[in-house]
């Protein structure tokens, strides 16, 4: 699988942004209020990632090279 670097590099800043804004709120107030939305940005990350897996698991089936193609 091939990356495209733009696309890279705006995950790479997604994820910093992410992680300064735990840091941030886990200086401002309590280290629980940081590590509870560090936690809630995870699991709003998994749900992105099932539901883009599961998009691209039927956009790509029979294709070649995709998932259960026969070759």
């Amino acid at each position: 699988m091939r990356f495209n670097e733009r696309a890279v590099f705006k995950w790479v800043l997604i994820v910093g942004v992410a992680g300064a804004s735990v840091i941030g709120l886990a200086l401002l107030t309590r280290p629980l209020v940081g590590s509870l939305w560090g936690l809630v940005l995870v699991i709003a990350g998994s749900i992105y990632g099932i539901r883009w897996s599961r998009d691209w698991w039927q956009r790509m089936r029979g294709r070649p090279g995709g998932p259960d193609h026969s070759g």
